[in-house]
């Protein structure tokens, strides 16, 4: 029922502002780490300043790709086009490469077998609300088609 809620909330942030959506998803898994008090205090802090980090340059990545990907839309001219799929194929790579720096950050600041388990348990709950999301969508939509 919390996630239910929660999903709710983050649906109703999405329509006032896309970005504050993208920032409570994250403290929102935060939150969900803390409650879980996998961590101590301190690799709690290490951790949530990672992970604000990451989340904050992927975002910007994925906001370039989105408007790379409009411009596409329009784009006639052949050359600017391959420049533009390869900027997009070059973000993407800049993803992982942060993924993987993260992950490097990670390790250096918390113990292995609470890493496991705190990358477990994050994947685990953004799982959990993108398919209660997934599952409100459909319902919205069968209810319009009634």
């Amino acid at each position: 029922m919390g996630i239910a809620l929660s999903v709710m909330v983050m649906a109703n942030d999405n329509k006032k502002c896309p970005n504050e959506h993208k920032n409570h998803l994250t403290e929102m898994v935060i939150t969900h780490i803390t409650e879980h008090g996998i961590l101590t205090e301190q690799e709690l802090a290490d951790f949530t300043a990672i992970y604000r980090n990451l989340n904050q340059q992927k975002r910007a990545l994925n906001q370039e790709n989105r408007a790379i990907k409009k411009q596409l839309d329009t784009c006639t001219d052949s050359a600017q086009m391959i420049e533009l799929i390869k900027t997009v194929a070059n973000n993407d790579l800049k993803r992982a490469q942060l993924d993987k720096e993260a992950l490097d950050a990670y390790i250096e600041k918390i113990d292995a077998a609470r890493l496991v388990q705190v990358l477990q348990c994050s994947e685990k709950y953004k799982n959990e609300l993108f398919k209660n999301m997934r599952i409100k969508r459909h319902e919205r939509a069968n209810e319009q088609k009634k």
